[in-house]
Parts: structure tokens; C-alpha cells; sequence
């Protein structure tokens, strides 16, 4: 049987994703300490500077950091409509302490103060988060686009659960939820990589392999540790 577009589009997807964090990974990188490049890391501070805005596809994001937070930090990501404060915050990416994707999760609009969108219309919109020409490093840019590709359903119904969250909240307490900073985090998914993996081998009839079909678990630590 023929794998659908969606199911080969998932493993090229998967094919990028391996490829991007193998190459940071073989020359003593991760997501984390190719966006800070070496300088100074500080918390709050965005890297890069100026954000990475894809100029085509209008997405963009940064990395920063908490302090005292249980992971390395994580990447905001937005969609840009027309004009420079049309920004729509869509998710966030938590990193683990080698620099790797090990969450996505949603936020309230009073934690970014942006342009709200319901699920139902920013959904259309997901195949907008591709970085390909962003002015960050090419393996990062590969990195996110991929990651976003191969886990787009598993977005969509994180952004439906966010939703559902607010509106089960606006209903029990009458409240503006949007602004109720008692609500800050407002969904979240894992991310099981090897899972995915193994997942995506079983629908496209390929075997078990013990080999690296994803970067090894070693790695140097993150700045944000």
C-alpha cells in the first residue's frame, strides 16, 4: 500500500530532524549553544538578538531562559501577519539540559501581550513555522521546521486543548481568562522522539533497526543548566 503525502512529508520530517541535531551534535553543539554562539549566556536575554525572522514564511522565534528553571529554556515561536506588531504567539519548545526538544506547551496572552488567535485559525496556519532562511544557524532553522512538520497534529491538538482550557475556565469563574495570570501554562505535550520514530517505521513497513536513528543520548551540556 501506498504511504499518503502526509505520512511521507512526517518522514522526510523525521529524516531532517535526525539529520540537523546529528550534525550540531557531532561538532559539540545543540539547539541551545549554536543560538548562543559563544557569547555570555544571561536569562531573559533573547538569542539571537534580533530574533529569527523567516523572511518568506514570516514565522519566527528565540530562545531564552528562566532563571532557577528545570530546563535549559525553550523557544518561542509566532506567526507575523502583515505589518511589525501583527505577532501572533503560536506554542513554545522546552529544551532539556542536552539542548534537546523535550516539550511543546502553550501559553495565556498576558505571558507574551500579542495577537490572540483561536485554535480553529491559527491551525490553517501551522505549515507557516519553517525557518528556512531565518538569520539563525541552518541546522537550527532545519531542526524547528522539521520538528514543527513531524509533530503538526500533535500542535493542533495542543492549541484545541489550550482552548478547551480557557473556555472551561471563562465559564466556571466569569473572568476575562485571557488576562488571569492565575492561568499561565496553558497545554502541554511531550516530545518521545524515538517513539516517533519507531512509530513512523511501523506505518511505512520498514524494520527495527538498533542503529542511531537518532543522536546519541551523550551531548555537552546546555548554558541554561
Amino acid at each position: 500500500m501506498r504511504a499518503s503525502p502526509t505520512l511521507l512529508e512526517r518522514a522526510e520530517a523525521a529524516a531532517a530532524l535526525v539529520a540537523a541535531l546529528g550534525e550540531m551534535e557531532s561538532a559539540g553543539r545543540n539547539i541551545v549553544t549554536a543560538l548562543v554562539d559563544g557569547q555570555d549566556f544571561v536569562t531573559e536575554t533573547h538569542y539571537p538578538a534580533d530574533d529569527a525572522l523567516d523572511p518568506h514564511t514570516r514565522a519566527q522565534y528565540y530562545f531564552h531562559a528562566h532563571r532557577g528553571a528545570a530546563e535549559s529554556g525553550h523557544i518561542h515561536c509566532y506567526l507575523r501577519g502583515e505589518g511589525t506588531s501583527n505577532l501572533t504567539h503560536v506554542l513554545a519548545i522546552a529544551l532539556d539540559h542536552f539542548g534537546r526538544p523535550a516539550q511543546f506547551f502553550t501559553t495565556n496572552l498576558w505571558v507574551t501581550a500579542d495577537n490572540w488567535l483561536p485554535a480553529e485559525a491559527l491551525i490553517p496556519q501551522l505549515p507557516r513555522l519553517a525557518w528556512r532562511d531565518a538569520p539563525a544557524p541552518a541546522a537550527v532553522n532545519q531542526a524547528l521546521t522539521a520538528l514543527c512538520v513531524l509533530y503538526r497534529r500533535e500542535i493542533a491538538a495542543l492549541l484545541r486543548r489550550r482552548d478547551k482550557r480557557l473556555a472551561r475556565h471563562a465559564a466556571a469563574s466569569q473572568a476575562d481568562a485571557l488576562a488571569d495570570e492565575a492561568l499561565e501554562i496553558l497545554s502541554r505535550a511531550r516530545i518521545n522522539l524515538p517513539g516517533t520514530l519507531a512509530r513512523l517505521r511501523q506505518s511505512l513497513n520498514l524494520p527495527e533497526t538498533d542503529d542511531a536513528a537518532e543522536p546519541a543520548s551523550g551531548g555537552h551540556h546546555s548554558p541554561g543548566r
